[in-house]
């Protein structure tokens, strides 16, 4: 059986926020970063330039993995894309895939066999350039099952940056199973032909724990999560 987490219980293991409600950062939850290693996937609504790119950090380099989707604004603009990120033990590798709306796919991996732990999920959006929105969210690997999560969705005319999270516990290492996050991104209308980084869906894995003084409270969240999926 796995543990189902709704989305309150995730995020009431930082706090007491609502479905509806989202961090802005880690530190509003009471939670620090503990080390080093982190993943970064990305997609992006770039006309130009690469549109997918899979990292170890959050600044672009000529060494990332990186691909492209499809150029050209009609190809983005008022689209919807399936995207697929996952994580493989057998081979210690994350896969990024992007279904466009065509169906035909596209995926990117990043081999990371030197990762000591990751339990922590950040997902932003960025819309400043045209809006983002991300539906049909699900979390599904080890004895994880999420399906819901807080509103994410950015637009030109504000929020243009919005950031939550998914913390599975200190203990918790999402690199010790094999999992997979799924969903929707659509972008809407844009404000200049090539809306590059103003327009894109962000995913980052990272380390954390409570800070000093957060432990009860976070602990105390953690017993709304123990629903049992038949």
């Amino acid at each position: 059986m796995q543990t189902r987490v709704c989305a309150s219980a995730v995020f009431a293991l930082a706090g007491s926020a609502s479905a509806q409600d989202f961090f802005p950062s880690l530190a509003a939850a009471g939670l620090t970063v503990r080390e080093s290693d982190q993943v970064e996937a990305r997609f992006r609504a770039d006309t130009t330039n690469w549109n997918t790119r899979l990292a170890f950090d959050g600044a672009p380099t000529p060494s990332d993995t990186t691909a492209n989707t499809g150029n050209g604004r009609a190809n983005y603009e008022n689209q919807t894309f399936g995207f697929d990120l996952s994580y493989t033990t057998g081979t210690a590798t994350f896969d990024l895939t992007i279904t466009r709306p065509d169906t035909t796919t596209s995926t990117i991996s990043l081999p990371a066999p030197d990762i000591d732990q990751l339990n922590t999920l950040l997902l932003s959006t960025s819309g400043s350039r045209g809006a983002v929105s991300l539906t049909g969210f699900e979390f599904s690997g080890g004895s994880f099952f999420v399906d819901a999560f807080p509103s994410v969705d950015t637009a030109p005319g504000g929020p243009t940056f919005v950031e939550s999270f998914l913390y599975f516990g200190d203990a918790a290492n999402l690199t010790a199973f094999d999992w997979s996050l799924t969903g929707d991104v659509s972008f809407g209308a844009f404000t200049r032909s090539n809306p590059s980084e103003g327009t894109k869906l962000n995913l980052r894995l990272i380390d954390t724990i409570p800070a000093p003084g957060t432990t009860a409270l976070l602990a105390a969240g953690g017993l709304l999560a123990a629903r049992r999926r038949r």
